[in-house]
């Protein structure tokens, strides 16, 4: 199967170069993106099942990273934001995500408007939504996650189905799983919403390495449950380039992220935290 690792480039280089708001990379940031890299890649699966993934980031350079296009009148080569280390901290953030083959998946969306008798029926419908959440599987990672306590991580379920805890075999502060269901309808202007878009995929949250810092309650009206958590990070030892903290956001059916969590190597993560 086609391997795929997709890097979210977090830092907007090109504004940046043109603003000549760099400074070289010293030696230890270097070394500390180079080695982080190739662990996270090894951690996370890059085939499931049969289903499909674009693209192959296996390798990776920082030089590149923080210069993908370098300017003639201005050289980026080995240079990085003057605000990391200082403003922004040492962070990577990669997401990896598999779709099942067309074949499967529109034969799903078949089924479900098929099994649709009643177009005012918002179980039902739910129901036939919920059948067809079940095509995609993401995983993405992000190392030093610096936040605040307003919660940037959402862990949304129906609030019929609690969140449930994920066992995992190292420690971790913070670990669930929410599930949506035909119990919990998406509802707009008090009709049954036909494209939630992937409301009704289930997800999950695992931290790594820092307390939660912060949860704050944003429910909605219709019986979604959404609670948003923030991971502490101590922002005084901003300046080191060493890993604080990682979070871990896993997206699609319930028995894909709990097939995804048996793939990936915890301890491989668990051991990057302090270095």
């Amino acid at each position: 199967m086609k391997k795929i690792l997709l890097v979210c480039l977090i830092i907007n280089c090109i504004q940046f170069i043109a603003s000549g708001q760099e400074r070289p990379l010293r030696q230890d940031e270097i070394t500390w993106f180079n080695n982080l890299y190739p662990v996270l890649y090894n951690a996370i699966p890059h085939e499931y099942q049969d289903w499909k993934a674009v693209g192959d980031g296996k390798d990776f350079d920082v030089i590149k990273y923080f210069c993908p296009v370098e300017y003639a009148d201005n050289s980026c080569r080995g240079k990085c934001p003057v605000s990391l280390g200082k403003g922004d901290p040492y962070s990577l953030n990669y997401k990896i995500e598999f779709s099942m083959p067309s074949e499967q998946s529109d034969g799903l969306a078949g089924s479900a408007y098929k099994s649709i008798t009643d177009f005012n029926n918002a179980t039902q419908i739910a129901a036939a939504l919920k059948s067809t959440a079940k095509s995609k599987l993401s995983i993405q990672v992000m190392v030093n996650i610096s936040s605040g306590g307003s919660g940037a991580f959402l862990l949304s379920y129906c609030s019929k189905s609690p969140p449930e805890k994920i066992t995992l075999p190292i420690p971790a502060t913070l670990a669930l799983i929410g599930i949506h269901s035909d119990g919990c309808p998406f509802m707009s202007d008090g009709r049954p919403d036909m494209s939630p878009g992937d409301a009704y995929y289930d997800n999950a949250i695992i931290f790594l390495g820092k307390p939660v810092a912060g949860q704050t309650a944003d429910d909605r009206h219709d019986g979604q449950v959404r609670t948003r958590y923030a991971i502490a990070f101590d922002k005084s030892k901003i300046g080191v380039p060493v890993t604080q903290n990682i979070v871990v956001q896993i997206k699609g059916d319930a028995a894909d992220i709990n097939a995804a969590i048996k793939l990936i190597d915890w301890k491989k993560l668990y051991y990057l935290i302090g270095k």
